[in-house]
C-alpha cells in the first residue's frame, strides 16, 4: 500500500450519487496526478492524504488507484482560493476568493470561522454578501466534518452523505449520543456498523439503545434472509440474546417498549412482526376478502364457451382443467397449482378465450421478465412484469381490466403482493397460477402457500401429465423427485441425462465443457441458451467458481474490464440484476423510463473509460451504472437456484454435489429441473442425487398471511352477520 499527499487540482468527472470521482492531484513535488476512487466530499484546492497503488490504465495511463482517502481544509492561498471560488460557496466568484485570500492570507479560514463579519473589509463585499457567504461556508464546513467523520468509522461517502440529508447540522451529534439510531432511520446501515462506531465511542455493552438496536436487527435480518415476516417471541430472543449477549429479562424489556413506539407488533400470542411486515401481510388479507366477497355472480354457460375453444384447437380439456377455467371466471380470487407439462399455459389460454367471448378485457402479468416473455410466447399475447406494470399507473390508478392473470406466482412475496392488490379493482378476477412445490419467493412471506392453506379461494391441483408432455423426461423425472422417487439416470436419449461423476473438480470439469462446447455439438443449443444452475455458491463446482471458468471460455476477456469487488465484467458478459430498484433509468430507442427488477437478465455492451457499465437487458432496455449501482450486477453463465426462478432455458446444466441438508433438498432439485424446456443435464454423484430426492426437509418461514385471512373473514362475519362466499 503506497502514500500520497496533494491538492487537489481538477475535478474530471463525480458521481456524487455513488461517491465515485476522477481528479488530479498536484503533489508536493509539483507533478500532477491523477486519482481514483471513492472519495470524501471534495474541492478544488482541498489538501487529500490518499493511501492505494499506481496502476496502469490501458487508455489513461498512470492512475491513483484510492483505497483509503482523508480531506484537509486547504492549506496553500491558491487552494483556499480555488475552494472558494468552487462553486460550492455562494455568492463567492474568483475575484471574490482572491480579494478575499490576498486581504487575510494565512488567516482566510479563521476569518470565515469565527469572525465573517470582517468580510465587509473586502473591496465589493457587502454585509448582506458577507452574511451569504459564511452562512454557505459553515453550512459546507459543517458537512464535510460530518462526512469525514462518518468515513472514519468505514461508512462510504454515499452513505455518508445520505446521512447527513437526514440529520443535518446534528449529523455528528446524534451519531456520537446513540450510533445505533442508525439501523431504525437508514437501509444500509446494520448493528454491526452501528456496534462498532458506538465501541468506540464508549458505549456500554448493555446501554438499551444497544439492546434495542439489537432486537430489531435479528427480527429485520430473520425477515430479509429466511423469508419470514415474523418471528416467535422466543424465537427473537434467542436470536438478539445470541448477537448482542445480554439476559432474556433486558431483550424482552426491549421488546415491550418497541410495542409502545409501534415499531413492533404482536399480531397473535407469540409472534412478533416489525410494523411494515405486519401493515403488509394484514393489508393484502383484507383486501382479498373483501375481493372474495365482492365476485360477481356466477357466469351462464361457461362449458360452452369451453366446448368451443377445445373444438377450435383441437384438444380436449382434463375435468381438473375445466374446473380451474371455471374458477377463474366465476371467483372474485382462484388458484391454479401444479408441476411441470399439467397444462397451466393451455388453462390461461382457455380463460383468455372464455373472457374473450364475454366481452371481458384482460391483463398478463409474470414476477420476472423470462417468465412474462415465456407466458407472451405460449399465449401470443404481450405479458408484462408485475413491476414495469405497477410502475406504468399513475399514483392511486388501478388496472381497468376485468381480470388479471398472475404466473409464476410462487416467487410473489408479501410486499409485491400488497402493491400488486392495491392495483386490482375489487370486483376484478384474480387469477394466480404457480407451482406451490417450487422454493418460495426470495423475498419475505409464503404467499402462494399461505393462500392456498387459508380455503379462502377455490384451488385446482394439476397432476395428470398430459400425452405431448408423457414423453418429456424433464417432465416426467421432475414429478418422480416431487413425489419422492428418484428419476431414472441410466437413460441415454430423450430430454433428461445424468452423467455420473464423484470427484467435485471433475464434476465442475464437465459442467463446464457441457455448458461450452458439448450440449452445442450434440444438438446445436447455442452457449447462450443453456444456463448452469448450482445449489451453491462456494465451492469448486459453486456458482462463484463456475462464473468465472465459464467467462473465461466463452468471453475470454479482452478489451476493456469494469472491477467491481471480486467481479471482473468484460463486454459481452452475461449479467444479473440482483436487486429491485425503482429508480435505475433506462432507455430503450427512443423510450425512457425507470426501474430494474432482481432477476433481469442481459449482457454488458459497453464499459467507460470511467468504470460505468452500459447492459442491455432482454427487452432491449439499455441501463448504465455506475459507482456503486455496478454491485447490483453479478455475472449470471452460473446462478443459484433461487436466482434461476421464474426463467426458462433451453437447457439446464446443474452439478449436483454434497453439501448440507438444509440446502441440498427436493424442491431445490425440482426448482431447478422444472427451468429448462429442451434439455436437462445432472452431472454428479447418483448418491447426491438419490439424497437430495429423499431430503423433503423445508425450511420453516413463519409467515401470518394465512392467520390475517382467518381474522379478516370473522370480522367480515361479525360485520354481516353471515359468512362470506
Amino acid at each position: 500500500m503506497q502514500t500520497l499527499t496533494g491538492a487537489v487540482d481538477e475535478i474530471i468527472f463525480r458521481n456524487d450519487e455513488n461517491g465515485y470521482t476522477v481528479l488530479v492531484l498536484e503533489t508536493e513535488d509539483g507533478e500532477p496526478v491523477t486519482a481514483v476512487g471513492a472519495f470524501p466530499s471534495v474541492t478544488p484546492g482541498d489538501t487529500l492524504s490518499l493511501e492505494g497503488e499506481f496502476v496502469i490504465h490501458p487508455k489513461f495511463g498512470a492512475q491513483f488507484k484510492t483505497a483509503r482517502a482523508s480531506v484537509q481544509p486547504p492549506a496553500t492561498p491558491l487552494g483556499m482560493i480555488r475552494f472558494l471560488s468552487s462553486g460550492l460557496i455562494e455568492g463567492c466568484g474568483e475575484k471574490t476568493a482572491t480579494r478575499i485570500v490576498e486581504k487575510f492570507g494565512a488567516k482566510t479560514a479563521e476569518v470565515l470561522e469565527k469572525d465573517p463579519s470582517r468580510l465587509v473589509e473586502v473591496k465589493g463585499i457587502s454585509p448582506k454578501k458577507a452574511e451569504k457567504i459564511a452562512a454557505s461556508y459553515a453550512a459546507l464546513e459543517v458537512q464535510r466534518s460530518a462526512v469525514v467523520f462518518l468515513t472514519g468509522y468505514g461508512i462510504t461517502v454515499n452513505l455518508a452523505l445520505k446521512l447527513y440529508e437526514i440529520y443535518g447540522a446534528s449529523t455528528v451529534s446524534t451519531v456520537k449520543t446513540n450510533p445505533y439510531v442508525l439501523v431504525e432511520d437508514v437501509d444500509g446501515v446494520g448493528f454491526i456498523t452501528a456496534d462498532r462506531i458506538a465501541r468506540s465511542l464508549g458505549l456500554a455493552e448493555d446501554s438499551p439503545f444497544r439492546v434495542r438496536a439489537g432486537v430489531l436487527h435479528a427480527l429485520k435480518s430473520a425477515c430479509e434472509k429466511e423469508g419470514n415476516t415474523y418471528l416467535p417471541r422466543d424465537v427473537l430472543t434467542a436470536k438478539a440474546k445470541e448477537l448482542i449477549g445480554v439476559g432474556d429479562e433486558r431483550i424482552n424489556e426491549a421488546i415491550d417498549a418497541l410495542r409502545l413506539e409501534r415499531k413492533l407488533v404482536v399480531p397473535f400470542d407469540g409472534a412478533v412482526m416489525g410494523e411494515q411486515y405486519y401493515r403488509a401481510e394484514r393489508s393484502a388479507a383484507v383486501k382479498l376478502v373483501k375481493r372474495v366477497d365482492a365476485a360477481g355472480e356466477v357466469m351462464a354457460d361457461v362449458d360452452g364457451i369451453i366446448d368451443r375453444f377445445e373444438a377450435s384447437n383441437a384438444i380436449k380439456l382434463h375435468d381438473a382443467q375445466r374446473a380451474a377455467v371455471r374458477n377463474a371466471i366465476r371467483a372474485g380470487v382462484s388458484v391454479i397449482t401444479g408441476g411441470p407439462g399439467t397444462g397451466k399455459t393451455t388453462i390461461i389460454n382457455c380463460i383468455l378465450f372464455v373472457l374473450d367471448a364475454l366481452g371481458l378485457s384482460s391483463v398478463l402479468l409474470a414476477p420476472t421478465g423470462r417468465a412474462a416473455k415465456r407466458i407472451t410466447e405460449g399465449c401470443g399475447r404481450e405479458a408484462s412484469t408485475i413491476h414495469r406494470a405497477l410502475l406504468g399507473l399513475e399514483r392511486g390508478e388501478k388496472f381497468g381490466e376485468n381480470a388479471v392473470i398472475v404466473d409464476e406466482f410462487s416467487m410473489v412475496d408479501i410486499f409485491l403482493f400488497r402493491m400488486l392488490l392495491d392495483a386490482v379493482n375489487t370486483d376484478a378476477k384474480l387469477v394466480i397460477v404457480g407451482d406451490a412445490d417450487q422454493l418460495p419467493s426470495v423475498g419475505a412471506g409464503n404467499v402462494l402457500r399461505d393462500l392456498i392453506d387459508s380455503g379462502l379461494a377455490p384451488v385446482t391441483r394439476l397432476s395428470f401429465i398430459y400425452r405431448q408432455s408423457q414423453t418429456s423426461r424433464i417432465a416426467v423425472s421432475a414429478h418422480d423427485i416431487n413425489d419422492g422417487r428418484v428419476p431414472d439416470l441410466k437413460a441415454r436419449d430423450g430430454d433428461f441425462y445424468f452423467f455420473r461423476i464423484k470427484d467435485p473438480a471433475s464434476i465442475a470439469d464437465m459442467t463446464v465443457e457441457l455448458a461450452t462446447t458439448r450440449i452445442t455439438g450434440f444438438c446445436g443449443i447455442e452457449p447462450a441458451r443453456i444456463q448452469v444452475i448450482a445449489a451453491l455458491k462456494n465451492g469448486v463446482a459453486g456458482v462463484n467458481n463456475l462464473n468465472a471458468r465459464l467467462q473465461q471460455k466463452l468471453n475470454a476477456g479482452v478489451g476493456r474490464k469494469a472491477e467491481v469487488g471480486d467481479i471482473t465484467f468484460y463486454v459481452g458478459d452475461r449479467v444479473m440484476h440482483t436487486v429491485n430498484n425503482y429508480e435505475l433509468e433506462w432507455t430503450r430507442y427512443s423510450t425512457t423510463g425507470k426501474g430494474v427488477f432482481n432477476g433481469d437478465i442481459g449482457t454488458v455492451a459497453e464499459i467507460a473509460a470511467t468504470g460505468e457499465i452500459t447492459v442491455e437487458f432482454e427487452d432491449m432496455r439499455r441501463v448504465q451504472y455506475t459507482g456503486d449501482t455496478r454491485r447490483q450486477l453479478i455475472l449470471s453463465y452460473a446462478v443459484t437456484v433461487h436466482k434461476s426462478q421464474g426463467c426458462e432455458f433451453d437447457a439446464v446444466v446443474m452439478p449436483v454435489v454434497g453439501g448440507a441438508p438444509v440446502i441440498m433438498t427436493r424442491n431445490l432439485l425440482y426448482t431447478a429441473i422444472t427451468r429448462a424446456k429442451k434439455l436437462v443435464v445432472l452431472v454428479g454423484d447418483d448418491y447426491n442425487v438419490k439424497r437430495m430426492v429423499e431430503n423433503n426437509y423445508v425450511a420453516e418461514r413463519y409467515s401470518a398471511l394465512k392467520e390475517f385471512i382467518a381474522e379478516a373473514k370473522s370480522d367480515m362475519r361479525k360485520l354481516f352477520g353471515e359468512d362470506i362466499k
